[in-house]
């Protein structure tokens, strides 16, 4: 039986741990690999990084033992998902083989310009914007110790999310792409990340707003499986 590793890249704010108990979502034969950004989780005190750019670059070093022939796939949600893709890209074009798919969720295609800056309003609009968001408990907000914490995490996540501006030099995936995302998640076509791929893109649509994915975890994870075992190399 043939093992296939898939990366999970967090979104803005989220340290690896957001993804947990998607291990025990997927069968044994997929490897779930959760990349920790900089300045949280295990990485907690590590500088805080402010691009995509120099995100893909620090992470890299977690991705390369796992890139031995065998097959991979990469997942992110919001800012993960366009890690996902820089990082994707950024391996083939150092020459390894390419991802057998990508999969990205809540987030517009990479060409797409991100129209608001929330990073640098004043910090008690930029939090008014996060909690109506969804997918922060209301504790976060009334404890200062944790906005002290974790206040800075948010706020260099959202910079690089929203200075990310997509280079189209280095051309198209070949690779599948599937893509998630909530109805009442805001106003992009999921079908336009079709065009970063020579593959096949498809897209799944779910209830809920950002993050949908905390309610259609088990959905989600049973696309991602039966997306896999596809490509024909693993098993159940």
């Amino acid at each position: 039986m043939t093992r296939i590793t898939i990366f999970f890249f967090p979104y803005a704010g989220a340290s690896a741990s957001v993804y947990e108990r998607w291990k025990n979502l997927l069968p044994p034969s997929i490897q779930l690999v959760n990349v920790e950004l900089p300045g949280r989780g295990r990485r907690f005190g590590e500088p805080l990084l402010t691009s995509v750019e120099e995100m893909v670059e620090n992470v890299q070093h977690i991705l390369l033992p796992h890139l031995d022939g065998s097959p991979y796939a990469l997942f992110g949600h919001s800012l993960g998902s366009i890690i996902a893709f820089e990082m994707s890209r950024k391996l083939c074009s150092k020459g390894y083989p390419p991802p057998v798919h990508l999969f990205v969720s809540g987030r517009a295609a990479p060409h797409a310009i991100e129209d608001e800056n929330m990073h640098l309003l004043a910090n008690d609009q930029f939090l008014a914007k996060i909690q109506v968001l969804g997918g922060t408990p209301p504790q976060f907000f009334e404890n200062e110790q944790l906005l002290s914490l974790f206040l800075p995490i948010l706020k260099s996540d959202y910079m690089a999310s929203e200075t990310y501006r997509f280079n189209e030099e280095q051309g198209r995936l070949s690779c599948d792409i599937t893509v998630f995302s909530g109805l009442q998640d805001g106003e992009y076509d999921p079908m336009e990340w079709s065009k970063h791929t020579s593959g096949s893109c498809e897209a799944f649509s779910f209830e809920g707003g950002h993050f949908f994915i905390h309610e259609h975890a088990e959905q989600m994870a049973e696309a991602i499986h039966s997306r896999l075992l596809q490509r024909g190399g693993i098993v159940g």
